[in-house]
């Protein structure tokens, strides 16, 4: 992931807020993994060094979710034979909600490390690891982080909203079809990426607009979030969406905020 990127992104949009961060020393993350054993993804290290102990309130696992060095270091220390293996399932996220009936942390699975990225799972808290099945999350901490960072800086600052879902029939590699289908259309109409492109999400800009493109493969849907400052024209892609994506639909509920 190219972090000097994403970190100019935010700078143009929202620069008080990186003024805010506060990151962890390497020295700190080199004691940790070695004594765990972990490899960890060389994306998460870097956002260790940028934002570990200070993100300015924005929380990439969830609202709820503590992913700061400190509650990881915590959450290690206190694990005794029952919890997963470190070096296999490594904990981004500790979730702090007591009034949930299960606590679930967020855990990278390291035996799928890809490149500088790894998939994120859930495992119960307080529950033997031998009595459980780490739940699939189907992101990656990339594209966690990415469609995180666009959507607050970017989608949340907008004063119109629209979506457009395709998919959700279960059909196996419906959702990325449909994000390709989309892409396309997208372009054609002068999208081009505002961020890197990833698997399952693309960032996209064209006049004045903003796209957020996700696909969400247990339920093979695509999401298409729409915003910008000119109601007509975020309705007029909506629509033009619509029409070129067969089977797209409007969400039945509210717009997501």
């Amino acid at each position: 992931m190219d972090w000097p990127l994403l970190i100019e992104f935010v700078r143009q949009r929202a620069p008080e807020f990186l003024a805010q961060l506060e990151g962890v020393p390497d020295a700190s993350i080199w004691a940790l993994t070695a004594d765990r054993g972990a490899a960890l993804p060389a994306s998460y290290v870097e956002f260790l060094r940028r934002m570990g102990s200070h993100s300015g309130g924005w929380p990439p696992f969830g609202a709820t979710l503590d992913h700061h060095f400190a509650a990881i270091v915590e959450r290690l220390d206190q694990e005794d034979e029952n919890a997963p293996p470190s070096d296999r399932f490594f904990p981004v996220g500790i979730e702090t909600d007591e009034s949930m009936v299960a606590l679930y942390d967020c855990y990278f699975d390291l035996q799928r490390v890809e490149g500088d990225d790894a998939p994120l799972v859930m495992l119960e808290a307080g529950v033997p690891y031998q009595w459980q099945t780490p739940i699939e999350i189907h992101e990656t901490f990339n594209e966690r982080v990415t469609q995180s960072l666009f959507h607050r800086f970017e989608l949340r600052r907008c004063a119109e909203r629209d979506e457009v879902n395709l998919g959700g029939t279960l059909r196996a590699g419906e959702g990325r079809a449909g994000l390709q289908q989309a892409l396309v259309l997208l372009q054609r109409a002068g999208f081009e990426p505002a961020l890197p492109p990833l698997g399952r999400v693309a960032c996209l800009r064209a006049g004045g607009i903003s796209v957020l493109a996700r696909v969400n493969e247990e339920y093979e849907l695509l999401t298409l979030l729409l915003g910008g400052d000119n109601r007509l024209s975020v309705k007029a892609l909506a629509d033009q969406l619509l029409a070129g994506l067969p089977g797209a639909r409007r969400p039945s509920g509210p717009i997501e905020g």
